[in-house]
């Protein structure tokens, strides 16, 4: 038998297929959502949908870089997606309700040097209008805003205090995130059958001879939906192999477990 029934999420079948497999032996880690959007109402994202930037995030002491979208609900995009899929059983513990740091400018070490140039060389344009980095322009406006720097104001016209603040919005912008995407808008699943009861060579269970497993039915995810996909075909086409294989030797080998009548 090849038990393929998916995970629990809106591509998948629910649990019933976590129930079969743990009633034939197996263990099964507890399923959790991976590869998910993240919901936020941070003031600064107003206004912002469709914004796109290559950052650096962080929570729960987590890591990602990559590119950010910004959408109506929140924030999506492959960084986003990666935090997800890494921290998915950190993130479910803490209820989905953390702080997002957001490097967008994760390739310069010194923010403050780069406005302090900017200063210099262009004191008397209005901050807010002038490009000091390759970031979107609403993007760049919303920043220099969340720093306190009124619209009209020049570079000249920066403190050191305000400057610094802008330094920091730009290297470590703090959203508070309130929620991960609605349920059965996730991707995939964390957690399913443990592999290490399982032969990878034929998708066959250690537990109980003459079963095959295979897709998201195991504690497989990856950190794009490509990923899956595949890990669900080539399972798929393993488990195929490795079960007609089995009941080809169980036909030859007869009910009692000699040789097969002629």
């Amino acid at each position: 038998m090849v038990l393929a029934s998916g995970g629990r999420t809106s591509a998948g079948s629910g649990p019933d297929g976590y129930a079969l497999a743990r009633g034939l032996g197996h263990t099964v880690v507890p399923p959790v959502p991976s590869l998910f959007t993240f919901r936020s109402q941070a003031p600064l994202l107003a206004g912002l949908a469709g914004i796109a930037a290559e950052v650096r995030v962080a929570a729960a002491g987590l890591e990602a870089g990559g590119p950010l979208l910004v959408t109506h609900k929140g924030l999506s995009g492959p960084a986003v997606l990666r935090l997800s899929a890494w921290g998915a059983r950190v993130l479910q513990a803490c209820g989905y309700a953390f702080d997002l740091a957001v490097d967008w400018l994760p390739g310069l070490a010194d923010a403050d040097a780069l406005l302090r140039e900017r200063i210099r060389s262009h004191g008397r344009r209005a901050v807010a209008g002038d490009h000091a980095t390759p970031l979107p322009a609403r993007l760049w406006a919303a920043l220099v805003r969340e720093a306190g720097i009124d619209l009209q104001a020049r570079w000249a016209d920066l403190d050191r205090d305000t400057r610094l603040r802008l330094a920091g919005a730009l290297k470590a912008t703090v959203l508070p995130v309130t929620g991960q995407a609605p349920f059965k808008e996730e991707f995939v699943t964390c957690g399913g059958v443990a592999l290490g009861e399982v032969d990878f060579r034929t998708m066959g269970s250690r537990i109980c001879p003459g079963l095959f497993l295979a897709g998201e039915l195991l504690d497989i995810d990856g950190v794009t939906g490509g990923f899956n996909f595949q890990s669900c075909w080539t399972t798929g086409w393993l488990a195929g192999r490795g079960a007609a294989g089995w009941r080809g030797r169980a036909l030859a080998m007869g009910p009692m477990g000699g040789p097969a009548a002629p």
